[in-house]
């Protein structure tokens, strides 16, 4: 049972606390930023430099979390974080209008810095630290916690803008990352990772070695095309949540008379959707209905893109959700079990490589169409999933997990472990 795993309860517990913040920090950012530019495209101006920022930051960073112990990486991440989302603030009450924006904008491009990296170091503290036969399930339930977090955050936003301000409400951002920082520092490990003894050489030779690291797993890994498609598939899911999150602000201005608590509930129904999806994971996160999670999201862009009715907004927001989960918690475990022992954090960076390269891409794409209408906004949403679908088919139809004597670990085919109630 994954309730007796006492890591994956803890880091668990440490996600959602994290993830308040994050429901917050996402819609009041969106929320500054459209009060003070009077457009989408501002908001999806910063996730495109966060991806740009992750590109720069992740081949460096692979190497260097494989060397050192994740759980301390974790909460230096989350220490990181507060510090930037602190610096926001700052910045906002400080420069009124538009002044602020640019310096705002730099400051979420190293906020992506540290969430990447914390994401690396996740990655490889799963793999290591939780328990093989609750893989899946833990991974799944990451979004369930992330979802549930998010929900909560987005609810007391909707509290704390009834009587203050979006900069005001950044701060219990500040707050959740702090005391996510402290649960997971807290954390007993007994898994033996393999790193070295900490000293500035090793930093300095795991920073300096990087090509090396990197053409070493790239030769070990260059006959598994289908798993180079899985990494870019995992750009996907993040691109399509980012895209809701950039429209779901102009969309409820558009339909909705710009009713604050429209926004935090369309996106409460995206969780809702997660959530329910996560019930199911045996019977739904599998590699043959891969292609048919990402239509669906493609298909969720493409009714809020015809639709103005409310009914048809959160029906497309719960099925937005209820895909997004399923395909992103089989990519994400089966590349956590395909990776050999010592690539952990690189596989984990070569898939945040894939999420920061395809919001460098698309999201100027996405931004572009939705300054000529909302319509437009989505349907190129739309017609992205739709091309991540065709993908997915190809993956469905080819992906061997890695075999004994192949140069990595035996690998089983991925399996959901049995579901048990969330929370």
């Amino acid at each position: 049972m994954l309730g007796h795993d006492r890591v994956a309860r803890t880091m668990l517990g440490a996600i959602t606390l994290s993830s308040v913040g994050v429901g917050i920090h996402t819609l009041a950012m969106g929320q500054l930023l459209y009060g003070r530019t009077g457009s989408p495209a501002a908001f999806a101006f910063v996730l495109t430099l966060q991806g740009v920022a992750a590109l720069c930051v992740l081949p460096v960073c692979g190497p260097l979390v494989d060397a050192l112990d994740s759980k301390w990486v974790y909460a230096l991440c989350g220490l990181g974080r507060a510090g930037t989302v602190a610096l926001i603030v700052g910045v906002a009450a400080l420069l009124p209008g538009t002044e602020a924006v640019p310096w705002i904008v730099a400051a979420s491009a190293l906020l992506a810095v540290f969430d990447n990296v914390e994401r690396s170091a996740l990655f490889k503290l799963t793999a290591h630290h939780v328990d093989q036969e609750h893989a899946t399930r833990f991974n799944s339930l990451i979004g369930v916690a992330f979802q549930a977090g998010a929900l909560s955050g987005m609810a007391l936003l909707g509290l704390i803008l009834t009587w203050g301000t979006a900069e005001q409400a950044l701060m219990i951002d500040i707050l959740m990352s702090l005391a996510c920082a402290l649960a997971v520092s807290r954390i007993r490990l007994t898994a033996d990772e393999g790193n070295p003894p900490l000293s500035a050489r090793l930093l300095t030779r795991a920073v300096t070695g990087t090509v090396g690291e990197w053409r070493r797993m790239l030769v070990r890994y260059r006959g598994d095309r289908t798993v180079f498609l899985m990494i870019v598939l995992c750009g996907g899911d993040f691109v399509f949540a980012q895209g809701l999150s950039t429209l779901v602000i102009p969309l409820t201005a558009e339909f909705h008379g710009g009713r604050g608590w429209y926004v935090a509930a369309l996106e409460a129904t995206f969780a809702v959707g997660m959530i329910s999806a996560s019930f199911l994971t045996r019977y739904l996160v599998s590699q043959r209905l891969l292609p048919v999670w990402l239509l669906g999201q493609a298909a969720a862009a493409a009714l809020l893109a015809v639709s103005g009715t409310a009914a048809v907004h959160f029906l497309a927001f719960f099925l937005a959700g209820f895909a997004n989960l399923n395909s992103l918690t089989w990519l994400l475990t089966s590349l956590q079990q395909h990776a050999a022992e010592g690539d952990k954090a690189k596989m984990a960076s070569l898939r945040l490589l894939a999420i920061g390269l395809g919001t460098a891409a698309l999201m100027p794409v996405v931004g572009q169409f939705s300054t000529a209408s909302l319509g437009a906004g989505f349907w190129s949403v739309a017609a992205t999933m739709a091309l991540f679908a065709v993908g997915g088919a190809v993956v469905a139809r080819g992906y061997r997990p890695r075999a004994s004597g192949s140069g990595g670990s035996v690998l089983p085919e991925v399996r959901p472990a049995e579901p048990v109630a969330a929370g």
